[in-house]
């Protein structure tokens, strides 16, 4: 399986859920660290669906037209918990920056400069936004037993 496979049985362990619903759950909660595409998502649905990992359940949509949910079902909680066992495989990190740094005596010190301040920049205010996110969080009486998991990936 892969890993589109357990962040959609994550998020329907919690939930039953449409894919857009699951598209929007990733790219709000999971946007500093994982993206997936509506088309990594709707084929993963019918995938899980055909394996017996989720089940169809109906849902109501805006302007009442009616759109496929999704719930996970016995096995695929049993896949989930069974992956979320398993080690974690080498993660690896693509930053453009680093491989145009080790590349920079082929450049003027400028250019490299200007891509660093850049860099720094935007990754400022990204942190700027996860504290944001903290401190709403932080804010929210929450009696969901996961709130304190969710806090732990915000502080990492």
């Amino acid at each position: 399986m892969k890993d589109t496979d357990y962040v959609v049985l994550g998020l329907l362990s919690e939930s039953p859920l449409t894919g857009y619903q699951i598209k929007r759950l990733i790219d709000w909660r999971f946007r500093f660290f994982w993206s997936e595409s509506y088309g990594q998502i709707y084929p993963t649905l019918k995938s899980l669906n055909t394996n017996g990992f989720i089940e169809e359940v109906s849902a109501a949509a805006p302007r009442n037209r009616s759109q496929k949910a999704y719930s996970i079902t016995p096995a695929g909680m049993e896949e989930l918990r069974r992956w979320l066992r398993q080690p974690v495989v080498r993660e690896s990190v693509r930053l453009e920056i680093l491989l145009k740094m080790y590349f920079s005596h082929l450049v003027d010190a400028d250019a490299m400069i200007s891509h660093l301040l850049e860099f720094r920049e935007k990754h400022e205010k990204e942190l700027a936004a996860m504290h944001l996110v903290e401190k709403e969080l932080r804010s929210i009486i929450d009696k969901d037993p996961n709130h304190a998991y969710i806090l732990r990936v915000v502080d990492l």
